[in-house]
């Protein structure tokens, strides 16, 4: 910070720049009031991004996997009506490439039924059960599936909605996922971002115009004063606010020292 001011000032220096200018810009290096407010604005701006992301991503990784599983458990409910149950190969490679699953299980009295099922399925999927789902399972599902394994798959299960039994499962690849889950990340971090940075930059000029500008006023006349204690200075604003009872009380203070000055001349 020492350096930076320095080098400011003896750039202001060596350009010959105006005395007001010099000032001016000495005011405004990165340990005034203005850089430190900005600094504050763009860390709350960061925070506010992390709020409106992490809980979004955890609610389109769900939306998708019960996607998954409601067009799964349509095509189990089908796959029941038939006959003795009796799916071709290649009519359940249909029905699962429909659903975007590897697999289809329905859970029923402690059964298992396997009702669709594809070939060369992965030996150790994840498993993620939405009945019993927790708030940190559900925040960190989305991250583990972003930066895991790109063959990964996962093994997920919910309670029926169109169909009896206690559970119907799915196996599906996590890979589609991902894909899907890093262009929404990409898409809502751009218009967080978008409507932080307005937001932010709405908070810090109205932190600029109702906090710093009479501040400075006040600093001005502080050195001003220091300069010259006989020089009157800016009148006081009519603000009400503590700012206001601020310039007054430096006001009233400046001209009893004033006075003092000219008793003190007299005598």
């Amino acid at each position: 910070m020492n350096r930076f001011r320095s080098l400011v000032d003896g750039l202001g220096n060596s350009l010959r720049l105006p005395a007001d200018w010099r000032e001016r810009l000495k005011f405004h290096a990165p340990d005034a009031l203005a850089w430190r407010l900005l600094l504050l604005t763009f860390v709350f701006t960061v925070v506010v991004e992390i709020l409106i992301i992490v809980p979004s991503a955890a609610s389109f990784h769900e939306r998708w996997l019960l996607d998954r599983l409601q067009s799964a458990e349509l095509a189990s409910v089908g796959v029941e009506a038939l006959p003795y149950s009796a799916v071709e190969d290649e009519a359940a490679e249909q029905l699962l490439a429909i659903g975007g699953v590897q697999a289809v299980v329905v859970g029923d009295q402690g059964v298992r039924r396997l009702l669709l099922q594809a070939p060369n399925l992965p030996r150790t999927p994840d498993l993620i059960d939405l009945r019993k789902s927790r708030p940190v399972t559900r925040i960190a599902d989305p991250w583990r599936t972003l930066f895991g394994h790109p063959e990964r798959s996962i093994r997920v299960q919910a309670r029926p909605r169109y169909r009896s039994g206690d559970f119907i499962e799915i196996l599906a690849p996590a890979e589609p996922l991902k894909v899907e889950l890093r262009t929404f990340l990409l898409n809502s971090l751009l218009m967080s971002l978008l409507i932080s940075l307005v937001a932010g930059g709405l908070l810090y000029g109205g932190l600029a115009f109702l906090v710093l500008q009479p501040l400075r006023r006040v600093t001005r006349s502080i050195e001003h004063f220091a300069l010259d204690p006989e020089a009157e200075g800016d009148p006081p604003s009519d603000r009400h606010d503590e700012i206001g009872r601020v310039e007054r009380e430096l006001a009233r203070m400046q001209e009893e020292v004033r006075v003092s000055l000219r008793s003190r001349a007299r005598l």
